[in-house]
């Protein structure tokens, strides 16, 4: 901090400020109405009119404030008294002079101050009249003229008023409310205009007479006028008046949206106002409503008719890959191959935009457990080893914390480890290994995927996790993606309570780390993280089969899952509620399979399926909280494969009814 030096002619400085015989006088009407102006005007939180005394500054007038005085060496208006023209500090905080003084590191945090020089008389500098905000900002030619403008009626009300001083503080004052560009008005709190700005003019198209004969009521729109009358009626109450919008009438007919801000006088009976007319923000944010109403009905016809049709021509190609209708010739293996391959990509694609839209609006939803991050990482690996074997890798986990716990949503961080394997994966030589590894680091858990590929070129790193963000390099280009992975995948970390970030050297390869903090609760049970979608295991079929329900609009979708099923259980298809009840009527079933989403956007109840049985949501979206609560399992078609799907409902059945010696087909 740099205290203010004391300007050379500070002895006749100090004579001219005592000569005016206010300092230490009672607060003025006449000074008041200026700080509120000012407050009003500029919408800051503390105006102030000071005296720089030899010692202290002391507040004339003040809004924001309520000590009457502070130390001079530690004034802003101190320094504002040593130049002729208008003192502007944007950022307290980026200005050697302020950047630790106890108001902006302290209450009541001043980032932005700006004051105008107020004169004796004799012309020498007795004080400020100053505006102070608690945020940095920049200030105008035009705010610097309006300040300019108070200040010389501060500096009329300061002197002595002579006649001619009285009509050139009027004409300051008309001046300022001619040049301003919002809407200052004084009024009777019957709403009967006593002085305009010509802004009221430009801005509605009345003259200036009509609207001084114009109660304000009158132009104010049919549905405003109740909560305009008790706006009024606050103020007539003596009761601080809050921001406040209503529509006003033009004189052309068109409505316009105006924002207010006003102070009473309840001794004069009168309010000072400033209005805003506010019709293309609020025009904007009609169209920004409109443009989010448009969004979500996007997302949602992704989320069904892009996500169900996709979901059946990957589970159909993964049947055909898998033999279900025999061995295939190789160059028809071969294309089998590619069309479920590009269909997966383009189902991640429809993934990533979905996730990346709900974390922007805020809707994607956690649970948050506590699970043993040994056995997640287990099931990342397990759930990898085919891609890794297209990619002619391998992936090891290597686990150095054993039964170690975390605090985290199971899907989402398995979700966040697939993103990490799966590149890694794909930017591995071939031969090459990927390691998974679990750490202790402090009190937190690193997990951390690394391989021995090209590594990130510098020239890419600072912009890896930003959105759609892609190497420019060819073999990166040639790898394909879509660039939002690693981005939902760092904020999806850190919704969890985590971090992630990288290390990397060209020609090496890259590790990639996250790190959350150890779930320790003192005397908690030992959590084990399930495992839904183990791997199945082929036995020998019994005589009897377990039947499932499984109630789907789409029937391609029905007939994928019976097939998906038909070595586990006797699938019983339903179309809707109605078949689905005739079937429960038919004799129970130990497990149910429903897609709650319909074909036109509304649900599926539940309810007396929930009553019937445990039930599997096999959805094309995620289930809220609530509803995951309720059944036993929740798989998205999107980001569930064939065997994922026979390895929970096996699991699920089994759990309902052990299997009989022999087990279940």
């Amino acid at each position: 901090m740099i205290p203010p030096p004391f300007p050379p002619d500070e002895p006749r400085r100090l004579q001219a400020l005592w000569r005016l015989g206010l300092l230490d006088t009672p607060a003025e009407e006449r000074f008041d109405r200026i700080v509120r102006m000012a407050a009003r005007t500029f919408r800051v939180p503390i105006t102030l009119v000071t005296l720089v005394d030899s010692s202290r500054q002391w507040f004339k007038a003040r809004v924001g404030l309520d000590g009457d005085s502070t130390e001079r060496s530690l004034s802003f208006c101190g320094h504002a008294i040593l130049t002729p023209d208008t003192f502007v500090v944007r950022d307290a905080l980026e200005d050697q002079r302020f950047a630790d003084n106890p108001f902006v590191t302290g209450d009541p945090h001043v980032r932005f101050y700006a004051g105008q020089p107020l004169h004796a008389p004799d012309g020498s500098t007795v004080g400020t009249l100053c505006i102070i905000d608690r945020r940095a900002r920049d200030f105008s030619a035009e705010e610097r003229q309006q300040l300019e403008d108070l200040a010389a009626w501060v500096e009329l009300e300061l002197n002595a008023l002579t006649v001619q001083e009285a009509r050139t503080a009027l004409a300051q004052q008309e001046r300022f409310f001619e040049l301003s560009v919002d809407m200052l008005c004084i009024a009777g709190l019957d709403g009967t205009f006593r002085q305009l700005s010509r802004a009221w003019t430009r801005t509605l198209g009345y003259s200036e007479q009509t609207l001084r004969a114009t109660p304000l009521l009158a132009l104010v729109h049919a549905e405003d006028r109740a909560s305009t009358t008790e706006w009024l009626a606050r103020g007539a109450r003596g009761e601080l008046l809050p921001y406040f919008e209503h529509r006003c009438r033009g004189q052309d007919g068109s409505w316009h949206w105006l924002q207010w801000n006003a102070t009473v006088n309840p001794e004069e009976g009168i309010f000072y106002g400033v209005a805003r007319d506010i019709t293309g923000q609020k025009r904007l944010e009609a169209e920004r409503r409109q443009m989010e109403r448009m969004k979500s009905e996007f997302v949602s016809t992704v989320s069904h008719e892009l996500r169900t049709p996709l979901t059946s021509i990957r589970g159909s190609l993964g049947l055909l890959e898998g033999g279900i209708l025999g061995e295939l010739p190789s160059q028809t293996q071969d294309m089998v191959r590619i069309a479920r391959t590009n269909t997966e990509r383009l189902i991640r694609l429809i993934n990533d935009i979905l996730d990346l839209e709900k974390m922007e609006s805020g809707k994607l939803d956690f649970h948050l457990e506590p699970l043993e991050l040994g056995a997640l990482l287990a099931q990342a690996v397990e759930a990898h080893q085919g891609y890794a074997r297209e990619c002619g890798a391998s992936v090891e986990l290597v686990a150095e914390a054993s039964g170690a716990r975390v605090m985290a949503d199971g899907d989402r961080f398995l979700q966040v480890l697939a993103n990490l394997l799966s590149n890694a994966l794909k930017f591995s030589p071939r031969g090459e290994r990927v390691t998974l590894r679990l750490e202790r680091v402090g009190p937190r858990l690193r997990v951390s995927v690394e391989d021995r590929g090209p590594g990130i070129p510098e020239s890419f790193r600072a912009r890896i996790f930003e959105k759609f963000a892609q190497a420019d390099g060819s073999d990166s280009r040639r790898k394909g993606g879509t660039g939002l992975g690693l981005s939902i995948a760092r904020a999806l970390a850190e919704r969890m309570g985590g971090t992630l970030d990288f290390v990397t050297a060209e020609g090496t390869g890259t590790t990639f780390q996250v790190e959350l903090p150890e779930y320790t609760e003192a005397g908690a049970p030992p959590a084990s993280m399930p495992h839904p979608l183990e791997p199945a295991t082929r036995t020998e079929p019994r005589a009897t089969r377990p039947r499932v329900l499984h109630v789907e609009a789409d029937e391609d979708n029905r007939r994928v899952v019976a097939n998906v099923l038909r070595d586990v259980a006797d699938v019983v298809p339903a179309s809707g509620l109605a078949e689905a009840e005739a079937a429960l009527r038919s004799g129970p079933f130990p497990l149910v399979i429903a897609e709650p989403v319909l074909p036109e956007g509304g649900r599926l109840p539940l309810a007396p399926l929930l009553a019937a049985a445990p039930v599997v949501l096999f959805s094309v979206r995620e289930a809220e909280p609530e509803l995951a609560r309720q059944v036993s399992a929740v798989l998205v078609k999107s980001r569930t494969s064939n065997e994922e799907l026979r390895s929970a409902v096996l699991r699920l059945l089994c759990s309902a009814h052990p299997p009989p010696p022999g087990g279940f087909p």
